[in-house]
């Protein structure tokens, strides 16, 4: 089998070097906020945000992923507890940027529920910090229209090995150093297992999902001034299935439905990935950077299932315990045999002049893209001699996409006589082979803060973010590649500020920001749990306008909490028709999250962590219509998810254990009922021989027990 190696593309983020991302660290450290402390606060530039990641391993996390952190931010959006992906101001799941030390990260395209989805590429264990802009981010970050994800690892100072457990998985990290500290090596490996959490759900059988990965970074500085890092990851996710039976009440008080569903056959998937990613630094002052960078990527994915369904539909009596009237039955049969192989590759030229109060960035890169994908899927569905095809897609695509990418970046510190500015500027160019479309992008952002006091801080940003299309956007819901699609567009609109005060010697940050963006050359989707169908047209136009608020701080002495909420309307509109605008798929006009966490006044060894989330109504679409316009709304999110932690050692530190931890937690305390998506039945009714469609709503997980042992030596 021929091997092609695939290059991702690193961002600004390791300008100054991997090797001594600590002494950079300092460098920057004016411009990000870290945790609220009483013993100093950093202000920072632009709106990119420091988040804290200190108890990051004792937080409640059923998914065991990072990005559970991002989803109790203002502006993020995420109804499912099983997956990693997140809508940002309306956006969809593929307009997100993720980095890790630079490294743009790529998700598997065929994942269609979040119980597939395993572990994503961030490995908790090996983070050391964690920032995230919802908009109007820098011109240094790529080419997607809503956020940035940026994900910096460790540096080493000494030996040290990590290793937890759970009814969940098992991580192993350790980390050193050699060589008189030129060369550091940080390594982990997961095992995570979500079958004791889908035996909640309300389809019974036999799952078994088993998701793996390995991952280091190994640095080696050769000299002050050259050095260089490699990072590398193999990612190993498979999930089988064999429902048997299931039982769900639905519908209305005035109109209660029953269903059984029986069911026969499997489901295999797998999702397996490779990156490697190599960059080397030269700085032959203190001023100046040169870095050349090359990564390879690889993605395997096979989607394989028949499953058949014989379903009894009945009504349900009102006040009657127990009793149904029989109305219904019918059969379904889906099939599907997909494989999908995915390589990039990119190399690329950036450096950077930095002077006390000026820095210029730039770079320079040639990607490519290869996507081989073969879709052959179909439903039919059989009721009292009504019998239909639906969801045929069959499809042999083979997409090759070539990238020229450039772009330069200007920031400027201005001190006045009362305040104090930052001005960042940036032009991004992007050119494709496929639709053969010129991008530009100028983004622009201005901080000020006073003089004498980092205490109160503003900002205000613009820009234009398109998005040029990558596979899955070229794809149509029939499955054909569509390569004549231009680039979605966006511009951002952003004003937002932070307040730092003092309550009883203790420091609370208030920030707030109004956004709106403008969205153009849309291609309008469809949601199925976690999976988009695109509509393979740039056929509308429309806009996301919201406020997102947090507060942070310590509100029980040493131990940091916060509150966000966000507000946000968001519509588009497909362009000549009669229909008016609707709400895009992640219109969430509301969404609350609180984290909180308290100790024992008498024993703070012991810690309490309380996770909770609120979210209005998503908006859902009728099934397989033309008409994007036919929407209705789910029921509200609600979710608490609580953990008590218990730290051995704290004060008779162990010869051999550095820290020992003992979690135990309750995910989704009240058992409550989300839904994530909707099983639709087109039924002959018996008593009237009308045809009529039931949506049958699909529950996310109910109330689980974990406990997890953690340790460090």
């Amino acid at each position: 089998m021929k091997k092609h190696w695939v290059f991702a593309g690193l961002g600004c983020a390791i300008f100054f070097g991997s090797a001594t991302a600590q002494e950079d660290a300092d460098s920057i450290a004016e411009q990000v906020i870290p945790e609220v402390s009483v013993h100093g606060l950093r202000p920072q530039t632009g709106t990119l945000r420091r988040l804290e990641t200190k108890d990051i391993g004792r937080l409640p996390n059923p998914s065991a992923n990072i990005e559970t952190l991002l989803k109790t931010l203002p502006g993020v959006s995420s109804n499912n507890e099983l997956s990693a992906q997140y809508s940002v101001r309306g956006g969809s799941f593929d307009e997100n940027l993720v980095y890790v030390n630079g490294v743009e990260i790529f998700r598997p395209i065929l994942i269609r529920s979040g119980q597939q989805e395993g572990l994503s590429f961030i490995n908790p264990d090996l983070v050391s910090s964690v920032e995230f802009s919802a908009g109007g981010f820098d011109a240094c970050y790529g080419d997607k229209m809503s956020s940035v994800l940026e994900v910096s690892y460790r540096t080493p100072e000494r030996f040290a090995v990590h290793a937890s457990a759970s009814l969940l998985g098992a991580s192993l990290s350790a980390e050193g150093t050699a060589g008189n500290k030129a060369f550091s090596y940080l390594a982990g490996a997961r095992y995570k297992t979500s079958r004791y959490l889908l035996g909640t759900l309300d389809t019974k059988g036999d799952y078994t999902p088993a998701f793996f990965d390995i991952q280091g970074l190994f640095r080696y500085r050769m000299s002050d001034k050259w050095d260089a890092d490699l990072l590398l990851n193999v990612n190993r996710n498979k999930y089988r299935f064999e429902p048997n039976i299931r039982s769900a009440d639905f519908g209305t008080l005035y109109e209660s439905h029953h269903i059984d569903v029986y069911y026969d056959g499997n489901e295999t998937d797998s999702y397996n990935s490779t990156t490697g990613a190599l960059n080397i630094a030269f700085r032959p002052s203190g001023k100046w950077l040169i870095g050349v960078t090359g990564a390879a990527y690889r993605s395997e994915e096979q989607e394989t299932f028949d499953i058949e369904a014989a379903y009894r539909l009945s009504d349900l009596e009102t006040g009657i315990a127990d009793s149904t009237l029989h109305f219904g039955t019918g059969s379904e049969l889906s099939h599907a045999r997909n494989f999908l192989t995915a390589e990039h590759y990119l190399l690329e030229h950036r450096g950077a002049f930095r002077t006390q109060n000026r820095t210029v960035e730039w770079s320079a890169a040639f990607r490519q893209e290869h996507t081989d994908d073969r879709i052959n899927e179909w439903r039919m569905t059989d009721s009292a001699e009504y019998v239909s095809f639906g969801d045929v897609r069959r499809a042999d695509n083979h997409v090759e996409i070539r990238r020229w990418v450039s772009w330069v970046q200007f920031m400027q510190n201005i001190a006045g006589t009362r305040t104090k500015w930052t001005i960042t500027a940036g032009m991004r160019f992007n050119y494709n082979n496929v639709n053969k479309e010129s991008l530009f992008s100028p983004r622009i952002s201005l901080t000020v803060r006073p003089k004498h006091s980092d205490r109160l801080e503003g900002h205000i940003a613009a820009g234009m973010y398109g998005q040029p299309p990558s596979y899955k956007e070229l794809r149509t819901m029939q499955g054909q590649a569509n390569t004549a699609i231009k680039a979605q567009r966006s511009v951002h609109y952003t004003v937002g500020g932070d307040y730092v005060f003092a309550v009883k010697n203790r420091l609370f940050r208030l920030s707030s920001e109004v956004y709106y963006k403008q969205l153009d050359r849309l291609i309008p989707y469809r949601m199925e749990n976690v999976r988009i169908y695109y509509a393979g047209d740039n056929m509308a136009s429309g806009y996301a306008a919201g406020w997102d608020i947090k507060l942070n701080g310590e509100f029980v002495k040493d131990a940091e909490s916060w509150i966000s909420l966000s507000l946000m309307k968001s519509r588009e509109n497909i362009r000549n028709d009669a229909y008016g605008s609707f709400p895009l798929p992640y219109d969430q006009w509301a969404n609350f999250n609180l984290f909180f966490q308290d100790y024992f006044p008498s024993s703070p060894d012991w810690r309490v962590f309380l996770n909770l989330s609120l979210g209005t109504p998503l908006p859902y679409h009728y099934p397989e219509t033309d008409r994007f316009d036919r929407t209705f709304r789910m029921t509200p999110y609600r979710r608490v998810d609580i953990g008590l932690s218990k730290e051995f050692f704290k004060s008779k530190p162990h010869k051999f254990i550095r820290q020992l931890l003992l979690n135990a937690e309750i995910f989704n305390l009240f058992d409550s009922r989300n839904t994530i998506s909707y099983y639709w039945l087109t039924v002959v009714r018996n008593d009237s021989g009308d045809s009529q469609q039931y949506a049958v709503p699909n529950y996310l997980t109910g109330r689980r027990f974990n406990i997890k042992l953690s340790a460090m030596f």
